[in-house]
Order: structure tokens, then sequence, then C-alpha cells
């Protein structure tokens, strides 16, 4: 499932303020693909994860009526948590 970025922050910070915000934060370095992860892991043993990488796109844009296929590179990042299923949200790169 795909969110907008405000969606993802509302569910984040209503997950942080229901486990007290005690939490430890492990983040992975980027490897050669330009992925890393964050793992966060609350007293109360809830955990948060993220996981954020560049994403390639082809989507066909018109210009002056000439129909052309682009590749778009965006900022995916998937997170899901001891509560709740993954979901993506995009950025611009």
């Amino acid at each position: 499932m795909t969110v907008t970025y405000k969606e993802y922050q509302k569910e984040k910070l209503g997950f942080f303020e229901q486990h007290n915000y005690s939490y430890q934060i492990d983040t992975s370095s980027m490897n050669e693909y330009g992925v890393y992860t964050k793992f966060y892991n609350f007293e109360d043993g809830a955990q948060w994860y993220e996981r954020m990488s560049p994403a390639y796109r082809t989507t066909e844009v018109e210009v002056e009526k000439v129909l052309i296929k682009v590749e778009v590179k965006l900022f995916e990042t998937e997170y899901w948590s001891s509560q709740s299923a993954s979901k993506l949200f995009y950025e611009k790169f």
C-alpha cells in the first residue's frame, strides 16, 4: 500500500506517542545499492522499521504532442511495525 508523506508522519508519530517515545535506534550503513535501514526498539517491546532506497520508475510524458518515455528516480521508504503491515511512500530524489 502506498501512502502520502503526511499519512506516514501521522502514523509514525501516533505509534511513537503510543509507546511513550522511549526507544533506541539502530541504523545500518548504506550498502552499494543505496539501501539503508532504521530499527526503532521501544522499551515496551514494540518495534518500528524503515527501509530507504532509491527507486526508478518509467513513465510517459507528452511534450509538444510527442509522447516520450522517461525514467524518474524517487526516494522510496518502506515502513512497518510490530502492529502494522508494510507501507510505502515516495519522495523526489
